[in-house]
């Protein structure tokens, strides 16, 4: 990349050189990582040999350490349980859970209130029951019977919703699911209960995220200037 007289690259040029992104370089020159030069017109140029600083190539140095991978359902856990539990305690309800989206086109169990360990693995290591990707699917929330559809588990009893999860921008995040104690079934208000503890639920998750995604960025940066 280095060379005597070579020519100043622009953001793209750059960003392709180091194989990161556009905001991960802007993230490394506020930083104070890399410093750009200003053309006359206010535009960005970059300096092969600090691109090459940046990177270590200048100089000998042992390779950066390895940056985990981004966070999945696993790393929820404790943030989303913690949001179900005031919502199984409201309904005085079995059991109150969330599916999230991935990244194809399946849900996959991250966690729940009432529900033991041994019940938690299970439902992870299973699809999402056919009710609750009906829900996240049409957007709208369903109801169920939980002995029918032997969900969350054979022996369950009582009344079952699902309601979809969505972010702020209308995104899929996933779907929650309450399963209640009572034999009179959920009433509108209860539905209307569910679905304002969805909305918290997903606000939770997509800024945990969001979080997740700025701490990865931040360890690749310092990986690359260390």
């Amino acid at each position: 990349m280095t060379g005597s007289g070579a020519r100043r690259l622009t953001v793209g040029e750059a960003s392709r050189a180091l194989g990161m992104s556009r905001t991960t370089l802007l993230a490394a020159e506020e930083a104070g990582l890399l410093v750009p030069i200003r053309t006359p017109g206010g535009h960005r140029r970059y300096d092969p040999a600090d691109l090459d600083r940046f990177l270590g190539r200048a100089r000998p140095a042992p390779a950066p350490a390895a940056v985990g991978p981004a966070p999945d359902a696993v790393h929820l856990v404790p943030a989303v349980r913690a949001a179900v539990r005031p919502l199984a305690r409201a309904l005085d309800a079995e059991s109150a859970g969330v599916y999230l989206a991935g990244d194809g086109a399946g849900l996959r169990f991250c966690a729940a209130a009432g529900v033991p360990r041994w019940l938690a693995e299970r439902l992870a290591d299973t699809p999402a029951p056919a009710v609750v990707t009906q829900a996240q699917l049409t957007r709208g929330h369903r109801l169920f019977d939980p002995a029918e559809a032997a969900f969350p588990e054979p022996r369950s009893t009582g009344h079952g919703a699902v309601v979809p999860l969505r972010s702020d921008d209308d995104r899929p995040v996933g779907a929650l699911f309450v399963v209640t104690r009572s034999e009179r079934g959920l009433l509108p208000t209860d539905l209307r209960i569910v679905e304002a503890f969805g909305s918290l639920v997903a606000a939770v998750v997509t800024a945990q995220l969001r979080i997740s995604d700025l701490e990865l960025r931040l360890a690749r940066i310092a990986a690359l200037s260390g």
